[in-house]
């Protein structure tokens, strides 16, 4: 049987991709060193987390995704400040946050985001998928493994220079299945893509 590592987001257009490739650079430049940094084309949102899947259940996932999305009507999102993952002193993944425009209280995700993740995990459950048990933390990974000396005081200093100052809002309008290649770079392909909102119009 032919299993595909797979997961479910959302992809990031050239201006909040640009924003962050540029963060990225400044804080290693700052000194904020990482084992590894996420390829540009790797950065994106992850809504649901499947792992290995079978091969001959990617239609079945890709026609309960579709449904999902086109229930769910588009909406914006912002990139916002960083965070890590793991212990302080030495965080096993940087992230930024995420935020929505509309003036949507803080919280762990977006409301219009978080709505959408719990649509999905509801029919991905429904139909035997497993999803993951963690509260949804919405985020987009920017680095992996902090290296030796990691200074989280450094970090929030560094951040506040490193995010162009021009605003990162864009429209998420779909969702996307992801296949990961491990030990390649570009490790995540694009297989699906399912509109937001189209059983709205």
């Amino acid at each position: 049987m032919n299993n595909f590592r797979l997961f479910l987001g959302m992809r990031l257009p050239d201006g909040p991709t640009e924003a962050l490739v540029a963060a990225m650079n400044a804080l290693d430049a700052a000194g904020i060193r990482f084992r590894k940094w996420m390829h540009p084309q790797d950065l994106h949102v992850t809504l649901h987390f499947l792992g290995d899947t079978p091969e001959s259940r990617v239609p079945e996932l890709a026609a309960l995704t579709a449904a999902a999305a086109a229930a769910a009507a588009p909406f914006t999102l912002a990139l916002a400040g960083p965070g890590t993952f793991g212990p302080s002193a030495a965080p096993r993944v940087l992230w930024c946050g995420l935020s929505e425009p509309s003036g949507a209280p803080a919280g762990d995700a977006p409301m219009a985001l978080a709505a959408l993740y719990a649509a999905l995990g509801s029919r991905l459950k429904a139909s035997g998928f497993a999803t993951e048990a963690r509260p949804y933390r919405a985020h987009v990974t920017l680095a992996r493994d902090a290296a030796a000396g990691f200074d989280p005081a450094a970090l929030g200093a560094a951040w506040r220079s490193a995010l162009p100052a021009e605003p990162n809002n864009w429209p998420a309008s779909e969702v996307t299945l992801f296949r990961t290649h491990l030990g390649r770079r570009p490790s995540y392909e694009p297989i699906g893509a399912f509109p937001l909102g189209a059983r709205l119009l």
